[in-house]
C-alpha cells in the first residue's frame, strides 16, 4: 500500500509526525476520521474538511492534526475528539 503524507515543518511537532506515522503504519490504512467530521463537495468531487471541535474556534485542520488527535495515545487527552494545534495546547 502507497500512502502519502503531508508534512508541515513548520506547523507539526517531530512528536506529531511521529505518531502520526506510527499510526498509519500500525493500521494500515488511512481512515482515522471521526465520524463526526464533515464531508464537503467541490466540483463533484469529495473533499474532506476537518475543523476544531472547540466551539470558539472551528478552524479549519488538516488529516494529519485529525489522526494526532484520534491516535490511541491521545484517547485519554482529547476524548475522541479533534483541536487544532492551538486549543491541543489547552487541552
Amino acid at each position: 500500500m502507497k500512502m502519502m503524507l503531508r508534512v508541515d515543518t513548520e506547523l507539526d511537532s517531530p512528536e506529531m509526525l511521529i505518531h502520526i506515522i506510527e499510526d498509519f503504519y500500525e493500521n494500515n490504512n488511512t481512515s482515522s476520521t471521526s465520524k463526526k467530521q464533515t464531508t464537503l463537495t467541490d466540483n463533484n468531487t469529495n473533499v474532506k474538511k476537518y475543523f476544531c471541535n472547540n466551539p470558539e474556534c472551528k478552524k479549519e485542520i488538516t488529516k494529519a492534526v485529525v489522526a494526532y488527535c484520534l491516535h490511541p495515545e491521545n484517547k485519554e487527552r482529547f476524548k475522541g475528539k479533534v483541536y487544532c494545534i492551538k486549543c491541543q495546547e489547552a487541552q
